[in-house]
């Protein structure tokens, strides 16, 4: 593997230093699991447009960039 290789999850997603993708769409456990918000949370989060998210079927996926923005920051972590 070469040294300027970025570092990729199970799902070939690429992954910034604190070990979270850095693109790509998450799963709503993801969230759950990054922000420690409920499930009805997240999607009541969604539905007001505070994360984006697509549907794929019945299914949503979030954007990695929604949920950096919204609880990976410098600014939510202190």
């Amino acid at each position: 593997m070469e040294e300027n290789a970025m570092k990729r999850d199970e799902y070939g997603r690429p992954i910034a230093d604190d070990g979270y993708p850095i693109a790509g769409l998450g799963t709503i456990n993801e969230a759950v699991a990054v922000s420690r918000l409920s499930r009805s949370q997240i999607y009541n989060m969604i539905n007001a447009n505070k994360l984006e998210a697509v549907r794929f079927g019945r299914s949503r996926r979030i954007t990695w960039q929604s949920i950096r923005e919204k609880f990976l920051t410098s600014e939510v972590a202190q």
